[in-house]
């Protein structure tokens, strides 16, 4: 067996050589593991390809010396092992079953991977008898937020673009644009300005150039200059829905590149120039149903985030004093309120518990994700004045409507949970447990957070913020500004909540009174 970085060494070719290779057939996909290069070292994921994998390079570079196209080339080699293949397969079988997923069989592993091929696509997609899902794309596809991160890939784009490598578990270390340099090297400059332009035309409306910086620290000199002068160059296409450019590779043809923006990020397709994507491209425009798809696969990841949890005050008391009808009525009157503020602070839903909810905040590229939290929670707060006057007047009654309101942050795990109609994000740790005491914990309408999240803003953010404690005085309550306290001394000692607020007895908290312009 070779590692990769010994195949490419031994072959004198570039890992995005190699990637292309993989991604139209004519190598398997390398046997990951994770060992230590020596005895000793800490474990690191290394791809492992067959022996004969070697031959079959030097197999494509004589065909291509001899002038072959590499659509006649996957046509030749595409299906066919070298004898020494043939005895590795016979005497390891699992070493292919490794690189064939769960419901194929080896054989149709090797019909997928032609199919990838240019002289193929075509024939996928007019194949497909029912209608484009993600799971049926052919072609390399992924999606990246606007901080250039990764959010989710097909198997395709896992081959081209992650053959031997694992995908980062941090946000942060999951910057797509060292991936697609080192991916462009085969193609020419105006190539990869306009692969790298396609990108930024999509998403530079909301990429900073000090965020586009993080991403690009590790990087040399010159691509760092290429990078800068292609985003400075960028500019999106007005009502533009689909997006579309071309580059020439040398290994895998001309490729038509597509980009579609979503709020969430932007999804990529790559495809071949004489493939018919007109069924793709219809899929593409079903906007709502594309994304839903998109984040419910969405790659697990450590993260950032801030989480609102916000809870109806009094709510099992209003529900036995409506009609069902009415109760229902109103409930779905909130949401449907309160959901255009949550997106307008990039907000994402996480789930509804009844009367309450649940949205995540993360990181932004031109927003502070703790200020668009904190701000929407002050505008969940006005809303629900609004609502709470319209239906004192319809009903006649003294009830207040309180939504009752937590916040807080941390870096923990996100994922989704599916069903079969829907999806849930979830984050996993105690973020959101606390978040769901504060929101127990809050009273006739009020927002508490954090310590820890107040702490985080800039000294800028925090002079715009109105924060503190309500503090008994000798004849009345004082509020004093810029305080923070323990639950465990806010809470009286028979206060019926002090039993389920046990847990966070000892967190910092402060009430947000409102954010100044």
């Amino acid at each position: 067996m070779l590692t990769s970085k010994d195949l490419i060494h031994q072959a004198d070719i570039s890992r995005a050589t190699l990637n292309n290779y993989i991604n139209l057939g004519l190598v398997p996909k390398p046997e990951v593991k994770r060992l230590p290069p020596t005895p000793g070292e800490p474990l690191t994921t290394i791809g492992y390809f067959p022996d004969w994998v070697s031959t079959r390079i030097q197999e494509i570079r004589a065909l291509k010396r001899a002038g072959l196209s590499m659509d006649a080339i996957c046509t030749q080699l595409n299906g066919k092992q070298p004898a020494t293949a043939k005895m590795e397969a016979s005497a390891t079988p699992d070493q292919l079953m490794n690189d064939t997923p769960s419901d194929s069989s080896p054989t149709r592993l090797k019909d997928n991977r032609n199919n990838m091929s240019n002289g193929n696509s075509n024939k996928t997609f007019s194949q497909e008898s029912i209608s484009v899902t993600i799971d049926k794309i052919p072609y390399p596809a992924y999606m990246m937020n606007y901080d250039c991160g990764l959010v989710w890939l097909n198997q395709a784009a896992q081959n081209t673009f992650f053959s031997d490598t694992a995908i980062p578990d941090r946000a942060e270390d999951r910057s797509l644009i060292p991936t697609l340099l080192c991916w462009s090297e085969p193609l020419s400059a105006n190539d990869r300005d306009t692969l790298l332009g396609v990108h930024f035309n999509a998403i530079k409306q909301r990429l900073t150039l000090a965020t586009l910086a993080k991403s690009t620290v590790t990087l040399s000199a010159d691509d760092r200059l290429q990078v800068e002068r292609c985003y400075a160059e960028a500019s999106a296409p007005e009502n533009a829905m689909i997006q579309e450019s071309v580059i020439d590779n040398p290994t895998s043809g001309r490729q038509r590149v597509f980009a579609i923006s979503f709020r969430e990020g932007v999804l990529f397709t790559y495809a071949p120039e004489t493939a018919d994507v007109d069924q793709l491209l219809g899929w593409l425009s079903q906007r709502d149903s594309v994304i839903r798809t998109l984040l419910s696969q969405r790659l697990p990841v450590l993260t950032k985030v801030a989480v609102m949890v916000a809870d109806l005050q009094n709510s099992v008391r209003i529900c036995s004093e409506l009609p069902p009808e009415e109760y229902f009525q109103l409930i779905n009157e909130i949401w449907s309120m309160l959901d255009p503020i949550y997106r307008e602070h990039f907000g994402a839903y996480g789930k509804h518990t009844g009367d309450g909810m649940v949205y995540y905040f993360f990181p932004q590229p031109d927003h502070n994700y703790l200020m668009n939290a904190m701000a929407c929670a002050c505008k969940v707060r006005e809303a629900m004045k609004s609502i709470s006057h319209a239906w004192s007047l319809k009903k006649g009654w003294a009830n207040q409507l309180y939504m009752n309101i937590g916040l807080s942050e941390g870096e923990e795990w996100l994922g989704t949970f599916k069903t079969n109609n829907n999806y849930e994000l979830v984050v996993l740790g105690d973020t959101i447990n606390i978040g769901a005491r504060l929101s127990d914990f809050a009273r006739f309408g009020r927002i508490w957070a954090t310590k820890n999240l107040v702490s985080k803003l800039t000294h800028e953010e925090r002079e715009r913020v109105e924060y503190g404690i309500q503090r008994k005085g000798i004849d009345q309550e004082v509020f004093i500004a810029n305080t923070y306290a323990q639950v465990g001394t806010l809470c009286e000692k028979d206060d019926p909540r002090a039993m389920k607020l046990q847990d966070i007895t000892s967190c910092a908290v402060t009430e947000i009174r409102d954010i100044r312009d």
